[in-house]
């Protein structure tokens, strides 16, 4: 490390505290990032801002045991030391996402995966790498519990605030792994009201407990829908996704059939859209008429190929239907879009 992440880490409880449950390489990789840009605020906030396109994260420490983190960033499944697995100190971490779709490497070789207005609750004795993003940005919220360090003290006071740990973890953890839902409307509200004060940084650290305390609250009080609908795959599942995902991306001007993977794999249509939508959050159909606009949009913008070129080059042999299709996703035909991107480079 260099001498100014060092300095950052010992002037700050919080980056002391992370650095105990994180590998130091993965340490390095994010103060590096945020080192020059990281700005003390009332309240033990840290906001710091990383990278380009509004990316940011904050942190804040309401009392010993409990670390907030609100972030919105550039998603890198290459991060130094994300695959290192080490010990740490009894650990509930409860996610929330605001923004975009990742997944979360959870208990017994499963993968859950989130998206705005979804939870996970997890119970963890070693620390690693846990999430794969799926989208360009991520944004959400995580409240980091170290069993281990709330004293007694705090203990007894959060119990008489009507919080125990032990019932919390009994309520969540039934099969010792985690607990992924939808939260109801006050829970959601909970969460977004704490992540705008971290936004914020204007108030005092005993606001960042009141809140905290509440949401931990509502967390143990207010229902988490968790079986209207599937939010996690196994390890085979995942790997079936991920090679249809790599398919619809390689053969992006090809027709990919249902019927072609179900004879692939062994695997109703049904079941196969089923488990691609939980991962992606679209069927494979959507998903792949999806890539084929993006794909001739940036074909459009970036080139100088004709229409019916770029049309033939993502799937459509009639030029008129793909004109029909581009003007339903972006509102223009597609001569419209490449002359307002062409007149956008130009300014």
């Amino acid at each position: 490390m260099d001498e100014k992440i060092q300095e950052i880490i010992s002037k700050n409880a919080y980056m002391q505290r992370m650095i105990k449950r994180i590998p130091e390489e993965m340490v390095s990789y994010y103060l590096e990032k945020i080192k020059d840009n990281i700005v003390e605020l009332p309240g033990g906030i840290i906001h710091s801002k990383m990278g380009q396109n509004g990316e940011y994260m904050n942190f804040a420490l309401p009392m010993e045991g409990i670390e907030l983190r609100e972030y919105c960033i550039g998603c890198s499944n290459s991060i130094p030391g994300q695959d290192k697995t080490h010990t740490v100190a009894n650990l509930a971490i409860i996610h929330y996402c605001t923004k975009g779709r990742a997944e979360i490497i959870v208990g017994s070789g499963r993968y859950a995966y989130m998206q705005p207005g979804i939870m996970c609750i997890e119970w963890k004795q070693e620390a690693r790498k846990d999430f794969n993003f799926y989208d360009k940005v991520y944004g959400g919220m995580e409240m980091i519990i170290s069993l281990d360090y709330i004293s007694r003290e705090d203990g007894d006071m959060l119990k008489r605030l009507g919080i125990d740990m032990e019932d919390f973890r009994e309520a969540y953890d039934k099969d010792n792994e985690y607990c992924i839902g939808t939260c109801s409307e006050k829970l959601r509200y909970a969460f977004e009201d704490l992540a705008e004060m971290l936004r914020e940084g204007t108030v005092r650290k005993e606001n960042y407990l009141v809140s905290t305390i509440n949401l931990l609250n509502k967390i143990q009080t207010e229902e988490i829908k968790v079986s209207d609908r599937q939010y996690y795959l196994t390890k085979g599942q995942r790997k079936i996704v991920r090679k249809i995902h790599d398919m619809c991306e390689e053969h992006i001007g090809e027709d990919i059939t249902m019927a072609e993977l179900e004879k692939k794999y062994g695997i109703s249509g049904v079941s196969l859209n089923k488990y691609f939508e939980i991962a992606y959050g679209s069927t494979i159909k959507r998903y792949m008429q999806e890539a084929r606009m993006q794909e001739a949009a940036r074909l459009l913008a970036e080139t100088n190929r004709s229409v019916a070129d770029i049309a033939l080059s993502v799937g459509y042999e009639s030029q008129s239907k793909f004109g029909n299709v581009f003007k339903r996703k972006y509102g223009h035909t597609p001569l419209e879009y490449r002359r307002l991107n062409l007149s956008k480079t130009e300014e």
